[in-house]
């Protein structure tokens, strides 16, 4: 994909405030919708995609990002499209939830006035098949925004609802329910408030709010402790994100208040509510990249704690973010470019045969990457897998500033996916942030510099720049780059190497 106004912008809203800044966490496209999944060390996040041009959306895929550590956010690419599903059109990829079950992936997919659909992955990007072949729920034109939450007993249930609110039993399947429909009024007592119409003394209809608050779109349910929770879009537009809570999953729902006001930039706002490695987090969307609008919305997250009896505090909006990591990232081992905490002007494209990766890198575009654990005895040399686009450029690695430069690596001439390596000029030790900075040979020739597919280093107890093993990149002690369901992609024969300052062809690995 191709750079355009939209990276410029970016790249013009971050460079100034980087500082600290977390906020919006995926910074090289429009995000919106988030839907958390915790399973195992990691936090798989799926989000709707939000067009880049125009008003209105124009909505077709949805995308996945993981993390093992909230900081740094790893760019999965398309995981689903309008495509998997034969009814669905050309329109209407709204806001998703997937969640696992006895070893295999539901995608519950909203599709614009068509229903509520139902994929069914071997795992969590895929690939997908539709074994309905027709929506699970379609009753109601207000059929989006769906939720499932799986209780401790195993019954799974399915709420959903724009301007009404609704559940189903799921079956074990998880592609059928159980029994009818069910309704949850919207009343004072179970959401604050609803809208009532009346006529004035012309005798015009009017519309008006009984109560506090309203219940308005995108409910996420789960489960905490023994206490039920429903955190939900409210109030109209804007929308701010209010709760409920309950003893029990079908009810009856009380009222709990306002938890976050209503995001800058955008009308709506979506929640999504998980725990994980034993810290609280709260997603939601917003409009504050560069460029962005109530159509071109940017997925944000903060963290929160728990009041004593189980209720959840008013949650300020920030630009900061998570700043904490819950683990660290190995430099050690082989870890994709697209992991990204904070980018400028970068874009990420995705293939078949190589999975994801950065693409169309400019003259002054970075990535960071936060909380990089190099040990005590620390590591002597870096590996990156790139190839060069139109014009000369190299890669320079910083350690915690861009102006600590660490290595060089020259991509110029690098016509194939290969390994290229450098000699660190310091031995780095401990705890530290990563910059990839992607400069230009000749500065008249700016743009299309590289793509970058992964990066790892090598500790000082390994010899030698040259050493076949040192060179060879590996993802659980075994040699690859993999695509995105973990296959692995065959290798270029030659590896490009750095050393002493000079480029050479090394052996093939």
């Amino acid at each position: 994909m191709k750079k355009n106004l939209f990276a410029w912008a970016v790249a013009c809203m971050l460079a100034a405030g980087e500082a600290g800044a977390q906020n919006p966490i995926i910074q090289t496209r429009y995000t919106a919708d988030p839907a958390a999944c915790v399973y195992g060390d990691t936090l798989y996040l799926y989000t709707s995609v939000d067009n880049e041009e125009g008003e209105g959306y124009q909505k077709t895929i949805w995308q996945l990002y993981t993390t093992t550590d909230m900081v740094n956010w790893t760019d999965c690419g398309t995981v689903a499209s309008l495509a998997d599903f034969s009814w669905a059109g050309d329109n209407g990829a709204w806001a998703p939830h997937v969640v696992p079950r006895d070893g295999k992936w539901y995608m519950y997919a909203p599709i614009q006035l068509r229903g509520i659909g139902v994929l069914v992955g071997q795992s969590p990007c895929g690939p997908w098949r539709d074994p309905l072949q027709r929506a699970l729920i379609n009753h109601d034109i207000r059929d989006i925004d769906p939720t499932v939450f799986i209780d401790d007993d195993g019954q799974a249930y399915l709420y959903w609802g724009n301007n009404g609110l609704w559940y189903v039993k799921l079956t074990r399947s998880m592609v059928d329910y159980n029994g009818e429909i069910m309704e949850i009024p919207l009343t004072e007592e179970t959401v604050g408030g609803y809208e009532e119409k009346y006529k004035d003394e012309n005798g015009e209809e009017q519309t008006r709010l009984v109560g506090v608050d309203k219940y308005e779109e995108g409910p996420w349910a789960y489960k905490r402790g023994e206490k039920y929770y429903l955190v939900y879009a409210a109030g109209g537009i804007p929308e701010h994100l209010s709760y409920s809570m309950s003893d029990s999953p079908t009810g009856p729902w009380k009222y709990q208040g306002r938890i976050m006001d209503s995001p800058d930039g955008s009308f709506t706002t979506h929640p999504s509510v998980v725990d994980f490695k034993g810290r609280s987090y709260i997603f939601y969307h917003n409009g504050k990249l560069k460029g962005g609008s109530g159509f071109r919305r940017s997925v944000c997250v903060e963290q929160f704690e728990y009041n004593a009896d189980g209720t959840i505090p008013h949650i300020p909006m920030t630009k900061k973010g998570v700043s904490e990591p819950v683990a660290h990232v190995s430099p050690y081992a082989r870890q994709e470019a697209e992991m990204i905490a904070l980018s400028v002007g970068v874009r990420t494209a995705q293939d078949e045969s190589r999975g994801v990766y950065l693409d169309s890198l400019d003259m002054g575009d970075y990535v960071k990457v936060k909380a990089v654990d190099f040990g005590e005895e620390g590591a002597r040399s870096v590996r990156l897998c790139v190839r060069q686009r139109e014009n000369d450029g190299f890669i320079q690695v910083c350690i915690d500033s861009q102006s600590n430069v660490v290595a060089t690596v020259d991509v110029s001439g690098v016509q194939d996916w290969v390994e290229l390596a450098a000699d660190l000029n310091e031995v780095v030790t401990g705890v530290h942030d990563i910059y990839f900075r992607f400069r230009a040979t000749d500065t008249g020739k700016r743009n299309e510099l590289m793509q970058f597919d992964y990066w790892y280093f090598l500790p000082q107890t390994v010899s030698g720049v040259e050493s076949r093993e040192a060179v060879t990149g590996s993802r659980d002690g075994v040699s690859g780059p993999y695509d995105l369901s973990g296959r692995r992609i065959a290798q270029s024969g030659r590896g490009i190497y750095i050393k002493g300052g000079k480029k050479y062809v090394g052996q093939p690995f």
